[in-house]
């Protein structure tokens, strides 16, 4: 896959959603294991320093996720947050790496 190509990690939010609207069992993994849950519907692999925290909305619970603001990161910064470069390479692939 090419950078070109790479989906955004909106669409590859929304495959992971709409996989668990449709699919109980599916729901319950991403929920009980999120990273083999990702890997397999996605291909990526998140790396262990990354923490991946799955939350399903109910009608009486919402919630609101405030993105990393990358502007008030260095490239060092990122890099230590992520326990290296492998994780900036991914989230590229999410509309989260470098560049732009």
């Amino acid at each position: 896959m090419t950078d070109a190509t790479a989906p955004t990690r909106r669409e590859l939010e929304e495959k992971l959603v709409s996989r668990a609207w449709a699919d109980d069992a599916f729901r319950e993994r991403l929920k009980a294991d999120p990273r083999a849950a990702v890997a397999d519907e996605t291909g990526i692999n998140i790396p262990e320093s990354v923490t991946i925290e799955v939350l399903e909305e109910t009608p009486e619970k919402g919630y609101l996720v405030i993105p990393l603001n990358r502007a008030e990161m260095s490239d060092e910064e990122l890099d230590a947050a992520s326990g290296g470069g492998d994780y900036l390479t991914e989230a590229a692939k999410f509309g989260l790496g470098g560049g732009g």
